[in-house]
Formats: C-alpha cells, sequence, structure tokens
C-alpha cells in the first residue's frame, strides 16, 4: 500500500502544515514499524549473542514470544497514554526519553559470554519498557494528529501515518536483507545490531529536539481527545476489531513470505544467498503481478465483490493445498503464489477500505489507525508466535501452519468483509 499512500499524500494539502509536526509524526511512526520489521524478520541472528546455545526451532520460539509480548505491551501503552494524558501533556518528552535511553542500552548491553542469561532477561525486560514508551508515542501520534490539524489536512494524516510505518519496515527490510545477504559472521551481526539501536537512539533525540523547543505548541490537549478515544473503543470496538480482521490476510502473508521464509530456507533448508534472493524476486514481481490483476479485474468488477471472491478462492487453495501435500514437492510455489495472493489483496484493501465512510468524522482517525495497529501488532505478532510454537511441538519446518493460518484468517476477513459493508456505505 505504499504507493497508495504516496500518490493520496501527493494530492493532499499538507505542504501547508507545519514541518516539525510533520516529522514528529513521522519519525516516531517509522522508528516503530522499522524496529519491528527489524525484530521479526532477523531477531534470530542474534541468538548467539544473548541466549544460551538453542536449536533453531527453539529459538525462533523465543524471539517470537519477545515479539509477542512486547507488541502486547504497546497496546497497553496506548491505553495508558489516554488514561494519563492530563498530566501526561506536562511531560511530553518522558515516552521519546525512555525509548532512547532503552535503544542505548540495548546497543551496550553485554552478551551472554560475559554476563550469561543475564544478558537475555535485561534485553527482554528493556524491550517491554521500549514497548510501552512506543505505545505512549501511537497514542500521542494519534491524540496530536486530532486535535493539532484542520480538518483538509486531518483527512490526510491517516495516509501519512501508514505512509511513515511503511517507509520504516521497506528501509528495515533493505538495509538487514543486505547484511544477511553478505554472509556476515557472529560478530558483524551484532555490531550492526548495536549500531542500529544506537542510530534509534540518535533518531529520537533530534525529534526530542523539536519538542523541547516547541513545548508549548505541544500541549494544546483537551479533555475532547481523551474522550474520543474512549468513545471509540466503547462504541466502536466491534468496527476496530471488523477492520483489523479485513487487514489481517495480507499482514499474515508479509510476515511469512518477507520474514520468516527467507529464515527457513536458509537456516533450516540450507538454501543458498543467491536462491533467496531468486525466490523474493521472483515473490516481488508476483506480488506486482497480483495487484495489477486486481486493479485491471476492478475496472469491470466491484472491490469489494472481488475481495470476498478472493478471500474464498485463497481459504480453497489452502485447504487442497493442505490435503494434497503440496508442501512436499512444491514449497517454492507455494511461496510465490502467497506473493502473488499480497499483491492481490494490498491492491484491493485501500479501494474498499480507503472508500468507506465508516467512523464518526472527529473519531475515523483514531477507529482506522486503531484497527491497523491491532492488525499489525497483535495479529502479526501472534502469526509469528503461532508459527514458531507449531515448530517447536513438530520440529518440521515443512508443516502446514502456514497454510491452515491462512485458511482461518481468510475465512474470518470475509466475514468481517460482509459485516462490515452491510454497516457502511462506499463513496
Amino acid at each position: 500500500m505504499l504507493s497508495t499512500n504516496f500518490l493520496l499524500l501527493k494530492s493532499a494539502p499538507l505542504s501547508k502544515a507545519e514541518k516539525r509536526s510533520l516529522f514528529m509524526i513521522f519519525s516516531g511512526t517509522y522508528l516503530d514499524m522499522y524496529d519491528m520489521a527489524l525484530f521479526v524478520g532477523y531477531s534470530i541472528y542474534l541468538s548467539a549473542i544473548i541466549l544460551p546455545p538453542l536449536k533453531l526451532f527453539q529459538a525462533l520460539f523465543v524471539f517470537s514470544t519477545i515479539l509477542f509480548t512486547v507488541q502486547l505491551s504497546k497496546i497497553f501503552g496506548i491505553i495508558l497514554f489516554n488514561r494519563l494524558i492530563g498530566s501526561y501533556r506536562r511531560n511530553i518528552i518522558r515516552a521519546p526519553q525512555v525509548i532512547a535511553l532503552c535503544y542505548l542500552f540495548l546497543a551496550l548491553i553485554p552478551d551472554y559470554s560475559q554476563i550469561g542469561l543475564w544478558s537475555f532477561v535485561i534485553f527482554w525486560m528493556l524491550r517491554l519498557i521500549q514497548g510501552v514508551a512506543f505505545g505512549f508515542e501511537i497514542g500521542f501520534t494519534i491524540n496530536y494528529s486530532n486535535m493539532n490539524f484542520n480538518r483538509s489536512n486531518k483527512r490526510f494524516m491517516y495516509y501519512f501515518i501508514l505512509f511513515s510505518g511503511e517507509m520504516g519496515v521497506l528501509v528495515s527490510i533493505l538495509f538487514n536483507r543486505l547484511l544477511v545477504d553478505h554472509g556476515m559472521s557472529v560478530f558483524m551481526f551484532d555490531l550492526f545490531w548495536r549500531l542500529q539501536f544506537f542510530m534509534g537512539c540518535l533518531f529520537i533525540l533530534v525529534n526530542l529536539r523539536f519538542r523541547v523547543k516547541h513545548r508549548r505548541t505541544m500541549n494544546t490537549y483537551s479533555e475532547f481527545s481523551r474522550r474520543s478515544f474512549f468513545y471509540t473503543l466503547k462504541y466502536n470496538w466491534h468496527y476496530i476489531l471488523l477492520r483489523s480482521l479485513i487487514i489481517s490476510l495480507h499482514v499474515c502473508l508479509i510476515v511469512m513470505v518477507i520474514f520468516r521464509v527467507p529464515n527457513f530456507l536458509h537456516l533450516a533448508m540450507g538454501f543458498s544467498y543467491a536462491r533467496i534472493n531468486i525466490i523474493l524476486l521472483t515473490v516481488t514481481v508476483m506480488g506486482f503481478v497480483g495487484a495489477n490483476f486486481a486493479r485491471i479485474l476492478a475496472l469491470i468488477y466491484s472491490p469489494v465483490r472481488l475481495m470476498k471472491i478472493f478471500y474464498i478462492l485463497v481459504a480453497v487453495f489452502s485447504l487442497f493445498w493442505m490435503i494434497f501435500d503440496g508442501n512436499k514437492h512444491y514449497y517454492v510455489l507455494w511461496v510465490e503464489t502467497a506473493g502473488f495472493v499480497y499483491g492481490v489483496f494490498v491492491r484491493l484493501t485501500p479501494m474498499v477500505l480507503y472508500r468507506v465512510v465508516d467512523f464518526d468524522v472527529h473519531n475515523r482517525l483514531t477507529g482506522r489507525y486503531l484497527g491497523n495497529i491491532l492488525a499489525y501488532s497483535v495479529f502479526g505478532s501472534f502469526v509469528v508466535f503461532c508459527l514458531d510454537l507449531s515448530r517447536v511441538y513438530t520440529h518440521n519446518f515443512h508443516d502446514y501452519t502456514p497454510e491452515f493460518i491462512i485458511l482461518v484468517v481468510s475465512l474470518l476477513g470475509f466475514m468481517a468483509l460482509r459485516v462490515y459493508t452491510k454497516h457502511f456505505t462506499q463513496v
């Protein structure tokens, strides 16, 4: 959806908005999603640094557990921010300070050979604390966007926030994929992880400079902001859930295909870096083909109808793939097909959800972004957790957990879309 959001922002009147305000929103969201992509895809390479010797499936499960708990701590942080909004507005630099300090400590943490298991314990505790602080930042971003932009700009802030996060994911994937492709030693992986933590600290310090310098501008909260958040949770929670379920299929696909599959192909199945890159390039091409295929079909048929049809097709395909034991001989074909399906849903999702008049105009940004947070932070990390949990029990990287998850998520997405489009109209 990066290209869609970019095109929408090109036509937005954001050029008249305050640049420092846009940077503060961009920097927090960018870093949050960069950090999440870094951890989902490449934390396994830290296992030799902060963990005792473990088998691959055990190490993957440990890190997916950390990921899931940290993402839950973000949700806690969002809620806590809105509970404490009255006092926090007088201390708007606290959350960025905590994030920066956690990054600094993570960059300097001793490894397992120096302090044993305490290295892992400290790492997990720092990540949990940082997760709560990132939750405060997300809550701050939503509330600040609601309260400090005029109506014409506010309409596009949702797209700007999503674009910022997508940029963070893209840069994280490109940079860390480049590191992995060069087959660096454990020492070099450790060094570059610490460097990224340190750069995250510096990035937040730049954000802090703006906040301290323009503190008066930042303190324009009101009781309305807090009430709007809890009103949305209380009366629109089912719409937030439905929206997140609609998004969850392509979230699951990107988590599996872009992040987890390269790990399995390299570390578990012994594929060379060159072969993995060819597979990923093919997946990218298939995603591009899928997106344009959906775009052509949308000229003839309703995007909502197309999305429902593809949900059913994906569920049926997943079921038949499991019945006929497709992974045994055609595992790479499944990966490439998943890339095509991802492209289809990346194109159809904004066609459907961006044109729906759903939440009340005052709560629209809050409700829509909470739906995305639930899909990426909770459902996305839970998918990773389930994948790695299944392999702890089966000791098999060719099991059908991915297909089963996609089957379930497709059916949930189909039902969610039917209910959602019954309650709201498209424009």
